[in-house]
């Protein structure tokens, strides 16, 4: 690109780290994104997402870490988005417990969990095997005026039915209803 006189801008950089790291080459996005840095221009946070969501999903949640902990040092205030993908990735990494903690912080730092971000940490909660949590904070979810979407209520229902629990314990998703976007909202 550059030896055809063009200059790559952030869109063409984004593109770039976005499909070296869902294509599996994390290493080619690190790559060009020091390069990125080292040819003088300044990352944003939506390059610093695309990286940290990268490392998070190749198992590398120790690299993605330290950048998300590094936000606030190079001038960056992480989104709620940042704050999701991180969530995401600690939960995958079996790490519910520190996804709390910052899902926790996020709103201190002035920064308040969307719908998706509820959706995300229950989802964690319930994978890891932490059902009365998730329960706690379904309830504290609804209390603030979301609702589970329809992955997180299939797998509160998926996950009780295989332990052979009863399902009436969870009132808050006994009933839902589906919108025009995959939502599950929830009736009371």
């Amino acid at each position: 690109m550059v030896v055809c006189g063009q200059v790559p801008n952030s869109m063409t950089y984004s593109i770039l780290l976005d499909g070296f790291c869902k294509h599996g080459h994390i290493h080619k996005a690190l790559e060009l994104f020091q390069a990125m840095k080292k040819g003088g221009f300044q990352p944003t946070i939506v390059h610093y997402n695309v990286l940290i969501n990268g490392l998070s999903e190749t198992g590398q949640i120790k690299v993605a870490k330290e950048l998300f902990s590094g936000l606030s040092m190079k001038g960056l205030q992480p989104t709620v988005y940042t704050y999701t993908i991180m969530i995401k990735g600690l939960c995958i990494a079996g790490l519910p417990d520190e996804a709390y903690e910052l899902f926790k912080k996020m709103e201190e730092n002035g920064c308040m969990p969307n719908s998706c971000t509820y959706n995300v940490m229950i989802q964690g909660f319930l994978q890891n095997n932490y059902m009365s949590r998730a329960r706690q904070l379904i309830d504290e979810m609804v209390g603030n005026g979301f609702s589970t979407d329809a992955s997180t209520a299939a797998m509160v229902v998926d996950l009780l039915l295989s332990d052979g629990k009863d399902l009436l314990p969870i009132k808050k998703i006994d009933a839902c209803e589906v919108d025009n976007w995959g939502r599950c909202k929830v009736l009371k």
